[in-house]
């Protein structure tokens, strides 16, 4: 590492909604070669994966989850935080961590504690509309609070509370050929609803494919549904993956005019992407943050919402249907860089 730089120290939860956006702050501040960055969080996770194939070198630090139900763990578990501030606090002295910025979860508790327990900056970003119990935690330690959805507190006069929107990766949009809608002869549907919980809305498409032959679906399975693939070779107007990288994703979304989808951060990819959404909440889901995203979205860009039911397949029908002559007239990128750029106004302040 270079000794004349400062050194920030990226954390958050091992799923690709916390991982991917720690990935852009990094390619983003890469590029201005202002700071050094290493990576903290679990062992043997998919930040660990991330973080090696990025070059960006890894600490892994053990961390206890809490459990919003009665489970064993919840007794126990929380006493591996004593053992990862410790590690936190030898990494942070060690490799001269001067700034942690944080994606939340359980996993970055440890090194914001040590980070406050050191007085170094601890800057957080939020991603949904409700806050998750260990961002509330780690928010009251921050520095700044950073949050996509504007609410009460990025309304206020507390210079704390800042919206900065999603944090969307700088690298992929460089590899778009031209900043353009498709010309869609017939409605191009992406359904891209995560790999768990989703095969009730996989099933209820099957059921009403059939009636929808004028409709082309681009449909991203996931890994725990590539035994559904078959079922959807008899449709011609239908391809399957069972896993798309983000480069290959963003083609699709360049291409689609409407996407089924869960109520998760992917919503704001898609609306840069000028793409209607049809969301399907997660049920129970924490805090019940995917109803909550969903209704913003509804509120302010006119999103639909299905609810995850017995008629869920009539309505996605009823609602395609009447979409088959919409046609998105443009991308929506000039926010894209947002959060990046009010991470950068507001870093060493």
């Amino acid at each position: 590492m270079e000794n004349n730089k400062k050194t920030i120290a990226l954390t958050g939860w091992a799923t690709g909604g916390h991982i991917f956006p720690l990935l852009s702050v990094y390619n983003y501040f890469r590029d201005e070669n202002k700071y050094n960055f290493v990576w903290v969080g679990e062992e043997d996770s998919m930040e660990q994966e991330i973080a090696e194939k990025n070059l960006i070198p890894f600490y892994d630090v053990p961390a206890g989850k809490v459990r919003r139900y009665f489970d064993m763990r919840n007794f126990f578990e929380p006493l591996k935080n004593l053992t990862g501030i410790i590690f936190a606090l030898y990494y942070i002295w060690k490799y001269k961590i001067d700034i942690v910025f944080s994606k939340g979860w359980y996993v970055s508790l440890p090194l914001c504690i040590a980070a406050f327990i050191m007085r170094k900056p601890i800057y957080v970003h939020e991603s949904d509309a409700v806050g998750w119990v260990a961002n509330k935690v780690i928010g009251k330690l921050a520095t700044k609070v950073f949050y996509t959805f504007e609410n009460e507190l990025t309304a206020s006069e507390n210079t704390k509370f800042i919206e900065s929107g999603p944090i969307m990766n700088s690298d992929l949009i460089d590899k778009l050929k031209n900043l353009y809608p498709e010309e869609n002869d017939k409605l191009e549907v992406l359904v891209i609803c995560g790999s768990q919980w989703s095969t009730t809305i996989f099933n209820s498409l099957l059921q009403i494919l059939p009636d929808l032959k004028d409709i082309n679906f681009n449909i991203v399975l996931g890994s725990k549904n590539s035994g559904m693939r078959s079922d959807f070779l008899r449709y011609l107007n239908v391809k399957t993956h069972e896993f798309v990288d983000q480069k290959d994703l963003w083609l699709m979304m360049k291409k689609a005019d409407i996407a089924i989808t869960r109520g998760s951060s992917t919503l704001w990819e898609l609306n840069y992407f000028g793409i209607h959404s049809i969301i399907i909440p997660l049920p129970h889901s924490a805090g019940d943050h995917q109803q909550k995203n969903a209704e913003f979205f509804h509120e302010k860009f006119g999103s639909n919402i299905v609810k995850e039911n017995g008629t869920m397949n009539l309505e996605l029908f009823r609602l395609l249907q009447g979409y088959k002559q919409m046609r998105k007239s443009q991308l929506n990128l000039d926010k894209f860089f947002s959060a990046l750029h009010v991470f950068e106004e507001n870093f060493d302040k």
